[in-house]
């Protein structure tokens, strides 16, 4: 298996990040993946207003948490995806962005357990976060999509990008970097710590039963864990 290479390091305004700029590590060797569809189970709206990282994440806890319901379009009307995202966005842009940052300087000198932890998650099906970082003359930019699979013969992860609603994306660690509509990214982090966050977990709760829960028609064909037990799904 081929090996990435490097680090770097920005600063963003309010916090100083490490973001992992494809480095050397140690993993699973196999091809693995979450039976993820783009089509289905992402977002069918633009992320035109900057919603990436609540795009991303609501999806994951969606497709994780649904038992044999409808998929995540089917479920969500384009005004509640929408409406969801720009509430979740909100949250994220409050409660865990100095979190994320504080995640990513403590493993920048260790990159093989976040890269070990994602790839394991994707080996029984979990898709997983990933934030990506662009340095440029107006600051640092980021960008969230959602692994769910890991190609290790291509040395490629195949992502859901927000900023593509409908296609299969693909972040070629030989590469080096990734561009997702005119912006072209150069480091990569990978936020575990966001994956079992508690208090993202109850806001997505608290969205999908405002949003969801409460249509009749689905009421009876989809149920969301918010048991101790189902929380783990999110782990």
């Amino acid at each position: 298996m081929r090996k990435p290479p490097g680090v770097q390091v920005f600063a963003i305004g309010f916090a100083s990040v490490v973001l992992i700029g494809f480095i050397s590590f140690t993993v699973l060797a196999s091809e693995c993946r979450a039976d993820f569809s783009v089509k289905e189970d992402a977002f069918s709206i633009s992320n035109a207003p900057g919603y990436c990282f609540a795009m991303a994440a609501f999806a994951r806890w969606y497709y994780l948490a649904n038992r044999g319901g409808p998929c995540l379009r089917k479920a969500l009307s384009v005004d509640a995806q929408r409406t969801i995202a720009k509430e979740l966005q909100k949250f994220y842009s409050a409660n865990l962005v100095t979190i994320q940052a504080n995640y990513c300087n403590k493993y920048h000198g260790d990159q093989n357990e976040s890269f070990q932890r994602c790839v394991t998650g994707l080996s029984i099906g979990e898709p997983r976060l990933v934030l990506l970082m662009n340095k440029g003359k107006r600051g640092a930019i980021l960008h969230a999509v959602l692994a769910y699979a890991w190609l290790p013969e291509q040395n490629t992860i195949r992502v859901y990008d927000p900023n593509y609603p409908n296609d299969e994306r693909f972040l070629d660690l030989d590469q080096k970097e990734y561009t997702s509509l005119d912006v072209t990214y150069h480091a990569i982090c990978f936020p575990e710590v966001l994956q079992d966050h508690e208090g993202l977990l109850s806001k997505m709760e608290a969205l999908y039963d405002r949003h969801v829960a409460r249509r009749p028609d689905l009421a009876s064909r989809s149920r969301l864990g918010a048991t101790s037990q189902e929380k783990e799904l999110f782990r």
